[in-house]
């Protein structure tokens, strides 16, 4: 029966509660998912139900630009009171300072604002999700890349206090995936979103690997839910790299599944592993220095090509006799969509990435096989390999 459940199509995967073969109760509530071609253009009729006085539409210059004006003109004739917001920067961060000036504006007691509409990625979805969790108001994404995983997600991750911090809120109440505007985004965001993807690879090996020696919860039903979604991403990539608007739902519709398989299990086990570690680890040391940092998915792209050889020189050496493809097989999937394969490429110093490589473990509990490796003595040994691929 629940395996049903979670064969439905993705805009039937709204509203999700089932008692599990793994032991555990599952569930997941978001309104409205919308992926294909035009849905952009179900905005107006949805949000009609939720806003009783103002909306408050959220984007910048690049996405005010591509698809908010246009959000926000069929909000207007479906006769919605609705503001705009956009924030002036050419390259918005995802910091304090840029979650305080939306927060102000979301808080506006004369406006009255009942419901916040993000019309962009990663970085308006994290802070408008942050800010209407804060101020109890519901909130739509309206998705113009698909760049990374986080449209389905609980989390946003905001530079602040000289670091990189994920705060927990709560779902979307409505996720639009237009195809038609999203197959047209910058090719490098396409590229990121596709890496994130496969990142799945190691992070679902992880999770096995964490059963099967700590002894760590795992939903075998969940697992096969994020690899059929990654798989069908995979087999999509000559089409992603050609922008068919099609293979690009089916990216699209693996990073938003990837939300909601982390939402449904309560953990980020079924979207994030030693790859993901090492992403953030490289994250963190630029913030803490003041440099800028590559898209989420580029990094995780990369790392995962490292831990993918580390699967293998596991298995290599008796360690573990979990299957993953191989690193080889990746890389050319990462190079048809133009996606990055080494750390220079993304502005990563072959430092920076052995230092990562040797200290990712640490943040983050899960076992993982960095810790894996570490335990067995092999850790160097790996690592010294990985980087002389991968950075020589």
């Amino acid at each position: 029966m629940t395996l049903d459940i979670l064969k439905r199509p993705l805009s039937e995967l709204t509203d999700l509660s089932f008692s599990c073969a793994c032991g555990h109760e599952h569930s997941i509530k978001i309104g409205t998912l919308a992926v294909g071609p035009g849905a952009s253009a179900r905005v107006a009729e949805t949000a009609a139900a939720y806003a009783p006085r103002r909306i408050l539409l959220a984007a910048d210059v690049h996405t005010f630009a591509v698809l908010g004006e246009r959000v926000l003109q069929q909000l207007k004739d479906a006769g919605l009171e609705a503001d705009a917001y956009v924030f002036p920067e050419q390259h918005l961060h995802p910091d304090a300072f840029a979650v305080g000036r939306l927060f102000l504006e979301a808080s506006d007691e004369k406006a009255g604002y009942s419901l916040l509409i993000a019309v962009g990625s990663g970085v308006l979805n994290d802070m408008t999700r942050l800010v209407s969790g804060r101020l109890g108001l519901p909130y739509f994404i309206v998705c113009t890349a698909p760049s990374m995983d986080g449209y389905a997600g609980s989390s946003s991750p905001i530079v602040c206090r000289g670091t990189k911090l994920s705060f927990y809120s709560h779902y979307a109440d409505a996720i639009f995936a237009d195809t038609d505007v999203m197959s047209r985004a910058p090719r490098e965001m396409i590229a990121a979103g596709f890496g994130d993807v496969l990142g799945k690879y190691t992070a679902l090996a992880d999770w096995l690997l964490g059963e099967r020696e700590r002894g760590e919860y795992r939903c075998p039903l969940i697992s096969d839910f994020m690899r059929g979604a990654l798989e069908t991403c995979a087999a999509s990539a000559e089409g992603v790299a050609n922008r068919d608007p099609e293979a690009v739902g089916h990216l699209t519709e693996a990073l938003i599944l990837s939300g909601m398989a982390m939402g449904l299990a309560g953990v980020t086990r079924p979207a994030s592993g030693c790859e993901h570690h090492i992403a953030h680890y490289c994250d963190i040391d630029a913030v803490a220095n003041g440099r800028d940092y590559p898209l989420h998915g580029a990094s995780v792209g990369v790392a995962e090509l490292a831990m993918l050889r580390f699967y293998e020189f596991a298995r290599r050496d008796g360690l573990t006799d979990i299957e993953t493809p191989s690193a080889d097989a990746v890389r050319a999937l990462l190079c048809k969509v133009g996606a990055p394969v080494r750390p220079a490429e993304i502005g990563i110093s072959t430092e920076l990435f052995r230092r990562a490589i040797l200290e990712a473990m640490h943040l983050r509990p899960q076992y993982s096989m960095l810790k894996h490796v570490a335990a067995a003595g092999k850790l160097e040994e790996y690592t010294d390999s990985v980087v002389k691929e991968l950075c020589d």
